[in-house]
């Protein structure tokens, strides 16, 4: 029983921790998408606050994203953090649509559109400081949102992903987009400078597109940054000269690095860290406001939670709900009125997942003590 009771109160305090952390799910035409939100620590709505949205890779998913360090910073730097999901491609893997090879043929566009909708009408979000960053595939997207929405991204930071070759001839920014980009010179996966993949440019290729956005020189000055960890990898930061504006343009070339992600102990640096102070440098001087209807949020609250298996649930439409327990199995289904909803679960102590038909969930936590 003291075995139970420790374990309780471990899933109390991880939902404490992770209510900052919601599922929310939006209709882009007739198709629904999925993304995750992190609100900084005692956000007040009357706060204006930047916005990072974090992408992740190839057959990756948001939750895996949530993990690279960018919900400490939001708590620290006062940012909101938005994880997306990416939907299938021809091949079964997740992907974005971004002008490559292995694109899915989804309305990212448009999908990006309304979730930066949705912040600034509903979390008074700062439109000029909306800014997207993103590993593998997600810094191939990256670099496409700041050609395909380039009045809405102030600044964008790619990993380990390189320039579309199709963005690389066709994108005319009219607003020069300051860009950091993060990559391995060992990158086997998303290569450096040799052996370029069909539909992707190499670094070097990316690099020269940025500066000559920005009327840069092909000179920078390089800084080594200190090599602390016994990783064999170490990092050179090469911010080009003559920018304009200037320090706009950066290249962090990790030399010895394969496809991977860099953090602190292990490596000498935290890509989110430097990411974040390069970001917090810029701001969008016209960047395009929400001129669209407040986008539907099909959340939900459960009050009081936790609780000795009574709730009042309150949706914002007629919809059905599933209550899994932790291992997936479905308990029960439910159909919930617009408004509050009275609900008793006669189940033992426990954590326990209601998740709507849009695809957002909560955890209930019973406990009969």
């Amino acid at each position: 029983m003291k075995q139970f009771i420790t374990a309780l109160l471990a899933a109390i305090l991880t939902f404490s921790l992770s209510a900052q952390l919601t599922q929310h799910s939006m209709m882009v035409g007739t198709v629904s998408r999925n993304y995750y939100k992190y609100l900084p620590a005692n956000y007040q709505t009357s706060e204006n606050l930047p916005v990072v949205f974090i992408l992740h890779g190839l057959g990756g998913n948001a939750q895996q994203m949530t993990l690279a360090g960018f919900n400490l910073i939001a708590d620290t730097a006062r940012v909101i953090a938005i994880y997306p999901d990416a939907l299938p491609n021809i091949f079964g893997q997740t992907a974005w649509n971004n002008g490559t090879l292995a694109s899915s043929a989804a309305d990212d566009i448009t999908f990006f559109n309304l979730m930066i909708n949705e912040m600034l009408n509903n979390q008074n979000a700062n439109a000029s400081r909306i800014y997207v960053t993103g590993f593998s595939m997600g810094g191939i997207m990256s670099h496409h949102l700041a050609c395909a929405l380039n009045d809405r991204f102030a600044a964008i930071g790619p990993m380990a992903g390189t320039m579309p070759t199709d963005d690389i001839a066709n994108c005319v920014p009219s607003y020069a987009t300051p860009v950091i980009h993060l990559h391995g010179t060992a990158d086997g996966t998303v290569p450096y400078n040799s052996n370029s993949l069909p539909s992707l440019s190499l670094v070097p290729e990316t690099m020269n597109f940025w500066r000559n956005v920005h009327g840069c020189a092909a000179t920078a000055d390089s800084t080594q940054m200190p090599n602390t960890a016994s990783d064999g990898i170490t990092v050179d930061r090469f911010v080009y000269n003559t920018c304009s504006p200037s320090g706009s343009v950066e290249l962090w070339r990790l030399n010895g690095a394969d496809h991977i992600y860099l953090y602190e102990p292990v490596n000498d640096i935290t890509e989110a860290k430097e990411i974040w102070r390069f970001f917090y440098k810029w701001q969008h001087p016209n960047p395009t406001l929400s001129t669209q209807p407040l986008v539907k949020d099909y959340s939900f609250s459960i009050s009081p939670n936790p609780s000795s298996g009574k709730w009042k649930i309150t949706a914002d439409s007629d919809e059905t709900f599933m209550l899994f327990n932790l291992n997936g199995t479905l308990l029960e289904t439910l159909i919930l009125k617009e408004g509050v909803n009275d609900f008793s679960f006669d189940l033992p102590s426990g954590v326990y997942l209601l998740k709507n038909e849009f695809g957002y969930s909560e955890r209930l936590v019973i406990s009969k003590f």
